[in-house]
């Protein structure tokens, strides 16, 4: 997950339900107008990802405004303990999420404080958990790549 030279974090992110109701009358003078709704994602979630760096465990924090969601991960990689620190952005559409997290220079612990990751991805969720898959890179191991994670709500 995220691995620096080694190892370095995991990716993942939650996700709530979203709900979009349909249907019209079956009146012909009243048709319905059914938008993309954005469901709320505003809190705590963690989980697990794995990618082709490794397996590892991911929290957010999340702030939500209409379908754009920010906020903050953590994440730390199973085989090093190493954690990374960064940031959660993306938008919420019916059952879809879009993300993009990223971890900047001094995100990551120790020797791999000079590295730098970014990924991103989709997922679909559901009222609880959230499960996408995701590719990237890091500035000092590369490509991420086949990335997969599910988080749940806290």
């Amino acid at each position: 997950m995220w691995r620096a030279p080694v190892s370095a974090g995991a990716v993942a992110l939650a996700v709530g339900l979203a709900a979009c109701s349909g249907g019209g009358s079956g009146s012909p003078s009243a048709p319905s107008t059914s938008s993309p709704s954005a469901v709320s994602v505003s809190g705590g979630w963690s989980g697990s990802a794995s990618d082709s760096s490794g397996p590892g465990r991911m929290t957010w924090q999340l702030s939500q405004s209409g379908s754009t969601i920010t906020g903050t991960m953590t994440m730390t990689d199973d085989a090093t303990g190493v954690t990374g620190r960064g940031s959660v952005s993306g938008t919420v559409t019916d059952a879809t999420i879009q993300f993009s997290l990223s971890v900047p220079a001094g995100g990551f612990d120790g020797d791999y404080a000079a590295c730098t990751a970014s990924v991103s991805g989709s997922g679909s969720a559901s009222a609880t958990a959230i499960s996408g898959g995701y590719t990237g890179s890091s500035s000092c191991s590369g490509a991420i790549s086949s990335g997969q994670l599910n988080l749940s709500k806290q």
